[in-house]
């Protein structure tokens, strides 16, 4: 029972305008006219002294379900009109169904319309007044109540629970008292309890029976009982896995419901704007709105569901770290338009798409081996623009400056070097790893693409990895030092493109690049960091010379620089790192919202009216094995 129901007070009145119950009516009609009985009266109030559930199961696996239940009815309290009782599922038949008070048979049965599944018996003549008791019995039969043990399969499942009232309206404590008659006798160490032991097992009828006793308990909700048998006496059992047990317990289960859809949800949030980049807040409520409903009307979606959602989530930020690493622009590239010779490291690593963090590490060790920058300190990497580079000119004549100073050196001057250059001069004794890279380098990228239109672009990423290892191969095949290092130095930056550049800086004797040698680092800066020490043995490297060397140094550097130019950065405009961008639908809801308003303020008159928003507060409910009613 969950709350007074309007339909016995609308009986009660019906009674009284036929005169079925005349001195009743006319005390009734007293109390509409003066309000002398307290509102208490309509309300149920009943004690549940003891309940009886006797279950028997047949061998096809139906249960003869026999209820005796006694009420005793609170002085003052609404008349006990209507006893609801749950069935353990929707499948009984309602021709099945018997009930009486006493012995009275009542033949008033009907679908109940609070507890489902379940029906409703009217009492009728013999309604339970106030101050008065009764004893209220039903009998039905349940098919398919026998379940294959998930833990043995020679053993039959069969579980249940007594039906119960809503908490408001029964009060103290309840006798109830459960037995299950099995279909023969067993020897008592064949039968197995499911948790719960049993209080009794005895024998009846050449059958075994098992009791269960919960004294002064309240009958305010499940006392789950269950017992597993052997099923070779059953002619049919239901077969179950463990995952239909599962989705028993899930449908039934009201929080974990809930709980697994606002976690649901959230992860269908977080993979949605991270697919399209913070965009299409409208279409994700929309679609959330969807979802949710999905997730009422099928419990085994919602619970499908969420693993669906991880391996989503998984492949979206797979795609998105593949996404990372491709930052190049569409090239007017033509099949078999050869190969586009004379590009610069930093530009053939453009074109490889090597990470953003070594391109940006190739065009500041390029400017640094050129004289053009100078190295302050080593950890963290600081550098400055060489005096001699440094211009206060305008921007129109910035990059005429630089040029005629470095033809003046003999250095080489790419023109994707003056904003690095200019940046740098604006970010005096900044870290590079905390400047904002980004708009020198997506500069690079797209001259990068443009000097590529009309060629031919895997051929000439071809012939540009070619270079690379060749580069490597060659100082890995000169042994003495000095031509050794001069071939490193030749092929400084090609080489930093190989991954396995270490290996080719530390060989033999560790490198160290032009601009830290000479006992200072950066020429005239900070001194080198740890320079090496003679190896011990001629012809080896010790442990502690590999540490302290360029290429130990440089990776740690090239770690840093990571995080100075965000991904979403470079692509064009500044769009989102989604893979679709929706925030065109966010304006356009925007826009519908804002003449709605719009139309609803220009609007004269006046209108009245309700509205009522139905929300599906119960949308992870489930029917109990046996719920309560009134």
């Amino acid at each position: 029972m969950n709350r007074m129901t309007t339909r016995s007070a609308f009986h009660s009145l019906r009674r009284l305008l036929s005169g079925a119950t005349a001195g009743r009516g006319f005390l009734f009609l007293l109390f509409l006219i003066g309000g002398t009985v307290p509102a208490a009266a309509q309300k149920y109030l009943f004690r549940v002294p003891a309940l009886q559930m006797y279950v028997t199961v047949q061998s096809d696996g139906s249960a003869l379900i026999d209820y005796n239940i006694h009420f005793e009815n609170l002085p003052g309290a609404h008349v006990i009109d209507v006893v609801d009782v749950g069935a353990p599922t929707e499948k009984y038949n309602l021709r099945n169904v018997k009930a009486w008070i006493g012995d009275r048979r009542l033949a008033n049965i009907r679908p109940s319309e609070y507890v489902h599944p379940g029906f409703e018996v009217h009492l009728g003549v013999m309604e339970i007044q106030p101050g008065q008791s009764g004893t209220f019995r039903t009998q039905f039969v349940m098919p398919e109540m026998v379940f294959q043990d998930t833990t043995r399969d020679d053993y039959a499942s069969f579980r249940i629970t007594p039906t119960w009232f809503g908490e408001e309206y029964v009060i103290g404590t309840t006798d109830i008292q459960v037995a299950v008659e099995l279909p023969k006798w067993y020897d008592p160490k064949e039968i197995k309890h499911q948790g719960l032991n049993f209080t009794n097992v005895a024998k009846r009828n050449d059958k075994t029976v098992v009791y269960w006793q919960f004294p002064r308990a309240r009958l305010t909700g499940k006392h789950l009982v269950a017992v597993s048998f052997p099923k070779r006496d059953m002619q049919r059992v239901i077969e179950q896995s463990k995952w239909d047990l599962l989705m028993d317990w899930f449908r039934e289960s009201k929080q974990a419901r809930w709980t697994c859809g606002i976690i649901a949800v959230a992860l269908f949030g977080w993979t949605f704007f991270r697919f399209t980049g913070g965009t299409g807040f409208s279409v994700f409520f929309i679609l959330a709105a969807v979802l949710v409903v999905s997730f009422c009307l099928s419990p085994g979606w919602q619970l499908l569901a969420l693993p669906l959602l991880v391996v989503l989530i998984g492949v979206n930020e797979w795609f998105l770290a593949r996404r990372r690493t491709k930052y190049m622009p569409p090239i007017a590239q033509i099949e078999g338009g050869g190969i586009k010779r004379g590009l610069t490291a930093p530009e053939a690593a453009v074109l490889l798409e090597l990470p953003i963090a070594k391109v940006l590490m190739l065009v500041i060790f390029g400017m640094l081996k050129k004289g053009i920058l100078r190295q302050v300190q080593a950890d963290p990497l600081v550098v400055e623009p060489d005096p001699d580079f440094k211009t206060t000119v305008n921007q129109e004549d910035r990059e005429k400056h630089v040029r005629e100073i470095a033809q003046k050196k003999g250095v080489v001057w790419h023109t994707y070097e003056m904003p690095f250059l200019y940046l740098l001069q604006q970010n005096p004794s900044m870290p590079v790893k905390e400047i904002h890279f980004a708009v020198p380098v997506r500069k690079l990228i797209e001259g990068a693409a443009a000097r590529m239109a009309g060629f031919d672009l895997s051929e000439t990423q071809d012939y540009y990895r070619r270079i690379v290892k060749r580069a490597v191969a060659q100082a890995a095949a000169v042994g003495d030092i000095p031509q050794r290092e001069a071939t490193l130095d030749r092929n400084f930056e090609w080489i930093l493109m190989d991954d396995d550049y270490p290996t080719v800086f530390t060989y033999g004797r560790p490198y160290w690049p032009v601009w830290t040698r000479g006992g200072m680092f950066g020429g005239g800066g900070a001194p080198a960091p740890s320079a090496p020490s003679a190896p011990s043995i001629p012809g080896q490297t010790t442990f502690s010379d590999v540490a302290a060397s360029f290429s130990g140094w440089t990776e740690n550097t090239l770690g840093s620089f990571a995080s100075s130019i965000a991904p979403e950065a470079l692509s064009p405009g500044g769009t989102s790192a989604g893979f679709l961008d929706l925030s065109g639908a966010d304006r356009v809801t925007g826009e519908v919202f804002k003449s709605l308003a719009e139309a609803s303020t220009s609007g004269g008159g006046r209108g009245d009216g309700g509205g009522c928003a139905c929300a599906c507060a119960g949308c992870a409910c489930a029917c109990a094995c046996a719920g309560g009613g009134r």
